[in-house]
């Protein structure tokens, strides 16, 4: 029974950085061009070990949802997101416009954030592009 609890336990996956990895509501996003603060609506960041999910929940724009991969760079306080597309079927799965992205505060694919401020509960992020904020739910 003992060999079983410690065998399922360490079967979990544990988070990468707990204080980035989980579900975040974006807040606003200033792009860095223009310094013009975007408010955000119902826009949500979900952050997962490898995997990064962006989407607008029960929202009014009709966004579409995107996924991509995630990586923590600890060493650099890091975080890059790629290959961001669709996720429907495989054959039906497309990577993402610029456009498509913007009201997510993304305007690549592919983007790299400065970590600012991670504590668990709040949390801002900065690209060459925006400076985001997000608040944990």
């Amino acid at each position: 029974m003992i060999v079983l609890a410690i065998v399922s336990d360490s079967c979990k996956k544990e988070p990468i950085n707990s204080e980035i990895e989980g579900h975040w509501q974006l807040l606003e996003f200033t792009t860095k061009a223009d310094n013009e603060v975007h408010s955000c609506e119902r826009i949500y960041y979900s952050i997962q070990l490898w995997v990064v999910e962006v989407a607008e929940k029960q929202g009014s724009q009709g966004l579409t949802p995107f996924r991509g991969r995630y990586q923590y760079d600890e060493a650099n306080n890091n975080i890059t997101i790629r290959d961001m597309s669709t996720y429907a079927t495989p054959e039906n799965s497309r990577p993402a416009e610029v456009w498509e992205l913007e009201p997510y505060g993304l305007n690549n694919v592919n983007t790299t954030f400065k970590v600012v401020e991670s504590n668990g509960k709040y949390m801002t992020l900065e690209s060459d592009y925006a400076i985001l904020k997000f608040k944990k739910f």
